[in-house]
Parts: C-alpha cells; structure tokens; sequence
C-alpha cells in the first residue's frame, strides 16, 4: 500500500543528506565523470579518374572508394588518482566487391572477381593514422604522475636528433587532413588562412609512430620527467614490412602498427630535468634498433641479397642525445640537441659446415646460417643540431636552424631521417635537402623571417646546406604539389611504404619511363640500395630519382659521377585578407606560395636556371590559394598551382636489336633527355557546418604532368573526394 503523499515527502526530505553524499561519492571534481566517451564518425569518398593516360597508370585509368571510420576513446576514472583510457579505430570498407577488373581499369577485358582496395585507412594492419586500439592507465600521487599505454599506433617523441619528425613545407586550407583536430569552418579557415601550420599542432606534427608500450613518466620530484618505449621495427632498414616481409602485396600504412614479428626490438628512453634557469629543460635520450641475428633464416631477407651475388648485411643502430630547450629571456627561444650514433653491422658468411655449400656459387644460400657472421663497428658519429627563435624586433619573429650531419651518422626516427627509409647509406641528395628535409651528410643555415600585420602576414624563408663528403650524383625530389593524389591514385598506395616502386602495374609491362638511375643492370638486390631511377612512393609523397650524368657514355659505363653537392633554397609565402576591398566584413583571405630550389656542385645563392654553371636540377613551385567566408559556417576554397622540375644531365635507356651469327641480342643505348616536367593545378571545394559538431568537406582538383622529352610520361587526371565527420 503506498505511502501517503505527506509522508513519501518527509521520507525524501529525511534520506536528502544520503542522496547527496552517494551522488559526491560519484564525482571526482567540478568538471570530472567517472566515465566519458569521446570520437567522431567519418565517412570518405575519392574518386580518381585519368582523362589523358600514361603506361604507369595502366592499372588505375578509374577508382573509386567509399570508407567510414569509426573513433572512440573511453576514459574511466574511478577515484581522483587513476584513470583507465583506451582508443578505438574502427574501419570500414564500404566500397564491397566489383564483379571484375573494370573497376579499376574499364578499358580491360572482365576477368575474376576481386576485392576492393583498402583505402587509405583500412587495410589489413592498421586501421588509422590516429592512435588505434590503445589502451592505458594514468595514475597520479603526489608529485607523481605517469601513464603507461600499449597498443597499435603510438605517437610520441623526444629530441630532435633521437625521435623527431620535421617538414617545413605548409599545409594549407585546401589540404583537409583525415586527422584535423574537432573544429568549426570558421576557426580553421582563420588558423590555416592566416598562418599555415608548418610544425607542431595535431595537423602537423613532430611525433613519429610506433607500435608496442609506451611509459610516459610526466610528473617526479625535482621537476623531472621520464619516457620509455619497447616497440618493433617496422618500416626502417633489412628484416621489416619493407625488407623481411617487403609487404608481399599486403597494404600497411603507418610508421610503426605493432607488427610483432619478433625479428627486432625498437628501445627509446628519455629522463629531463625541468626549470633549470627557470625556462629551460635538459634531457637526456637514448634510440636503440638491434635485430634478431637469425632473420638470416628469413627468405624474404636473405634472397634479395644473395640474388644480386652479395652477402647480407644486418645493421644494428644506437644513438644517445642531450638536448636543451626553452626560453633563455622571454623573448628568444632556444632548441639544440648533440647526438652520438654508432652502428653495429654484422655481415653474414657462408658455412662449409652447412650442407649445400658451394664455394664457387655465391648466389646459392642455403650456406648461410645465423652462427657465421662478422661483427664491427663504426666509429661514433657526432651531429648537432640548433633552433633559435627571436622576437625581440616587435611583430617581426625570425628563426634561425643550423645543421651538422656526418656521412655515417645515423639516426632512424629523427628528424634526420627524411623519408622512413636508409637513403643515407645511398649517399643521395634531395631536392629541398636541408630546407625543407634534413639528411645525414649535411651541414648548413636556415633562416626564416615571419611577421604578421594587419589582415595579413607574409614569410621569407631562405637556407644553403652542402653535403660534406663527395657521393655519387644520385639526385632525388618529389612531387609537392600534386604528389600526394598521384600517389593515391596508384593500387600500390598506402600512407607509408616508402621503397615501392610508384608504377601502378608495379613495373611489369608497360611502367613509366624513367631516367636512368644507377645500377641499371642489377636484377633485384636489397631494396634500400636500389638506384635504379624512376617513381617511388613515400610518405603522403611521391619521389622521382636519376643520376646526373655528364654524357651518354657514362650512363651506358655505369660510371656515376660524384661531388660534394650543395642545396639551395629560397621561399615566400603570404596572405592578405581582402574582404574590405568589397565593403564585406568577410574574410576573402588571398594567399600565394612561391619557392625556387636546386643542385648543384658549387654554391648557388639562387638556384632560377638548370643552365647556371655546375647545376644538376632546379624546381619552381607556385601556388595560389583564395579562401573566402561565405556564412559563418560555409567556407569555399581554391587552388591554382605549378610546379617545374629542370636538369639538363638526364638520360633515356633506348632498347634495339641485333643480330651476331644469327643470334638476336638485346643491346642497350642512353640519349640525352633533359628533365623538363610541368605539373599543373587547378581546384575548388567547400567546408561547411552542417550541425553543430558535425562538417562537410568536399574538394574537386583537376592535375596535368607534361613531359616535354618523353611525353609517353604526360598525363591529366580528376581528383574528387568527399568527407563527412561528426564529433560526439
């Protein structure tokens, strides 16, 4: 029977004290939830489509794909001292089957089903570029903090010599990253238009990946800090996704996704001191990649070695930096770091002990085994790097980088390491070297100069670094403005996969035709020693390379040549807000991009000609980007860009045939064909709110490559994509 009404009140008024203290007894804080979830859901379209189309396409005429992502993070906080965190990346391919090959290359004759390609992020390993399938603990006392998490994806980083990333090309509002913070339009339009990201920031910054456990001790006494990381190798040197397993067809994109093969083991540590002269903070770091001696067994490793007559080679790395960083007055800031590397190689010999040793047949290796090697080391290699940053002249900031890398220095996740793969021990030079990506062999400046004004700002950035040892003239560049959707285009593309060849039939059949490289006429071999010229994916990138030779015989000889080379630089950038010009409170912010570089065997202050004396390559960059404020909450943007590559010291392989006593022989001839590329673009797109937390962006870039020696190369092709996020 129930209560009467007078009575039910005085039972409720009586256990008030009760309701309230098991409700505090929930509550950690003002602001905290025992338990919180977090994410956002995204779904993406691209669509490719080349209306004039080069041999290296032949695969990828058409394509479409359709993903969704699922983002959760749930964070449970049971008491004020511990919190338990994970992250889920849940992917989804929504693309499906199609019933033949037509899919991606509609000229083809119907064959087999297949399945889609996993685009972007799905793919077989790792499902996003954001932190994936984490899970961890925080827990706090005192004047202790740390949290420990484990897991696929794990960004992280500690000096710029031991663990770094560093690009300072922009990233403008046009490119919409998948990993953009939650934002409205109209922010991100302010923040992109009127001061491009060129470091730090979710959109672009300076941790690199890896997958395993990670300690990050953030809090002990005597204002110190710690980190610790245990992970695997798996995207630098022999005996990982690109050597041991060299991907065999399987999609992978990230740095590091917790492969656990067991064939190496990747150990960082950091211990720091802060507030030492009040600003300033003072770590010490440790990078060590030792590898498993018995991946001697692996097929995968020992084949591409022994397959070109060589014997295999297993490098182990360890670096130990001290480094500096904070504000030495409130105005200037500094950063450096000294480094120490040294690499253990261990070269493998064949047993007369192991059966199937033939002492006449080197490329048979069965005879190899993982108890007869010889082990050396080089001697330490010290680099330097320095940051300082002034803005003691009001509204006028300037930074100031310097740079010394020996040859033999070494340094896998660094900033030193440009593109995810060895290419020191190649001794190749890039385009932008120094500038715009740092590189064993290398000393030099950058300057920058960065002031903003009213509706406006504007950067010069200027820098000279040259290699201090000769090295063969194996020259080096990517593709900047268009590089990226060239190399999604392509069925071999994921994010990261550096030392795959670009050619969308992987080279067999018709490829691209590139200039010649070095080695022309090894067959196989490890691939991060292969030079043999043309396309290569990267990292968001597609790289080109060739040798620059002096005449036709030297290409046929083989014989490279070799100098110490030098890197020129010099960029400007800057925008202007001209929604006043129209009586508008509206942004109409106007922003350009302008960038010359080159190569060159002695120092060049402006590199604006592949003619000037001793020039092996110059590039031009340009790019116009009008952004304008619609609403509040519908933003539209353009692009209009070109970029040039020039050199006057490329050569074409030719293929003819002979006949000598009634044999047909293939013989091969090299003819001059000066590099001289136009890449074009032009694009529009939008970014709109459509709900509170939920936004639309949508871009549309049309893109031409001429080739003026070798138009087989020429092509044109539409890019679409399409992607919808909503935040909870």
């Amino acid at each position: 029977m129930a209560l009467p009404p007078q009575l039910q009140l005085d039972s409720i008024n009586a256990s008030l004290d009760t309701l309230s203290g098991n409700m505090e007894s929930t509550l950690l804080g003002k602001d905290d939830l025992p338990l919180a979830v977090s994410g956002y859901m995204a779904f993406r379209l691209k669509n490719f489509h080349y209306s004039e189309r080069s041999p290296w396409v032949q695969n990828d005429y058409a394509r479409t794909s359709v993903d969704a992502l699922l983002n959760v993070n749930i964070v449970a906080m049971p008491n004020s001292y511990i919190t338990l965190f994970t992250n889920l990346m849940l992917p989804y391919d929504l693309t499906g089957l199609y019933t033949n090959s037509l899919g991606k290359q509609p000229t083809g004759v119907p064959t087999e089903d297949e399945r889609v390609l996993f685009d972007h992020s799905t793919d077989f390993y790792s499902s996003t570029i954001n932190e994936e399938l984490n899970v961890g603990v925080d827990i706090r006392a005192g004047v202790f903090g740390a949290y420990v998490t484990a897991g696929g994806v794990i960004w992280a980083n500690t000096s710029p010599l031991s663990m770094w990333e560093r690009e300072t090309n922009p990233r403008f509002v046009w490119q919409y990253e998948l990993f953009e913070d939650e934002k409205t339009v109209s922010t991100y339009y302010k923040e992109k238009s009127f001061k491009p990201v060129k470091e730090g920031g979710r959109a672009f910054w300076t941790n690199r990946s890896f997958g395993g456990v990670y300690a990050n001790v953030y809090q002990l006494p005597f204002d110190m800090h710690a980190q610790f990381l245990v992970s695997q190798p798996a995207d630098m040197d022999p005996g990982t996704r690109d050597g041991l397993r060299m991907y065999g067809g399987q999609p992978g994109e990230l740095e590091m996704s917790g492969s656990y093969d067991y064939r190496g083991s990747v150990y960082a540590a950091r211990l720091a001191k802060d507030k030492i002269a009040e600003n300033l903070t003072v770590g010490l770091n440790y990078m060590g990649v030792v590898f498993d001696d018995a991946i001697i067994y692996e097929p995968e490793f020992r084949n591409q070695w022994v397959s070109n007559g060589s014997v295999p080679l297993l490098l182990n790395t360890h670096v130990g930096t001290v480094d500096v960083r904070g504000n030495i007055t409130p105005k200037f800031y500094l950063m450096a770091d000294v480094a120490v590397s040294v690499t253990d190689s261990s070269v493998f010999y064949r047993s007369e002990d192991v059966a199937g040793y033939d002492e006449k047949d080197a490329s048979k290796s069965s005879g190899y085994s993982s108890d007869t090697y010889e082990s050396s080391r080089n001697d330490p290699q010290v680099g330097v790097y320095v940051k300082a940053q002034s803005k003691y002249i009001e509204g006028w900031p300037m930074t100031l980088e310097a740079i010394y890398l020996p040859a033999e220095f070494y340094s896998p996740y660094s900033l030193s390491n440009p593109s995810r793969f060895p290419s020191w021990r190649k001794g190749e030079a890039y385009l932008n070297g120094g500038s715009l990506r740092y590189g064993p062999n290398m000393a030099g400046l950058n300057f920058k100069l960065e002031p903003t004004f009213n509706r406006g700002y504007f950067d010069v950035q200027y820098g000279q670094h040259r290699q201090l040892e000769k090295t063969k003239d194996v020259i080096v560049f990517n593709y900047r403005l268009n590089g990226r959707n060239m190399w999604e285009s392509t069925n071999s593309w994921t994010k990261h996969k550096p030392l795959f060849i670009a050619d969308s039939g992987n080279a067999s059949g018709p490829h691209y035709v590139a200039r010649a490289g070095a080695n022309k006429t090894t067959k196989g071999g490890v691939k991060q020693y292969r030079q043999t010229g043309g396309l290569f994916g990267g990292t968001w990138e597609l790289w080109e390379s060739f040798v620059a030779f002096d005449n036709a015989k030297q290409a046929l000889d083989d014989e490279v040549p070799t100098h110490a080379k030098w890197s020129s630089y010099f960029s400007f950038m800057g925008g202007y807000d001209i929604g006043h010009w129209f009586g508008t409170d509206r942004n109409i912010m106007m922003t350009g991009y302008f960038a010359l570089s080159g190569i060159s065997t002695t120092i060049a202050p402006i590199a604006y000609s592949e003619k000037q004396k001793d020039m092996l390559m110059t590039s031009f960059y340009g790019q116009l980007e009008p952004a304008v404020a619609v609403t509040p909450s519908f933003h539209m943007v353009g692009i209009l860009g070109m970029e040039t590559f020039r050199s006057e010291k490329a050569y074409l392989q030719e293929e003819y045939s002979s006949s000598v006593s009634d044999m047909p022989l293939n013989l091969y001839a090299y003819k001059k064909a000066p590099i001289n590329y136009l890449e074009t673009a032009i694009g529009l797109g939008f970014d709109w709110d459509l709900a509170a937390r939920v936004g639309l962006h949508v871009r549309y870039k049309y893109m031409t490559h001429s080739d003026e020696t070798a138009p087989i190369n020429d092509f044109h092709f539409h890019y679409i994509s399409a992607e919808t996020k909503a935040w909870f």
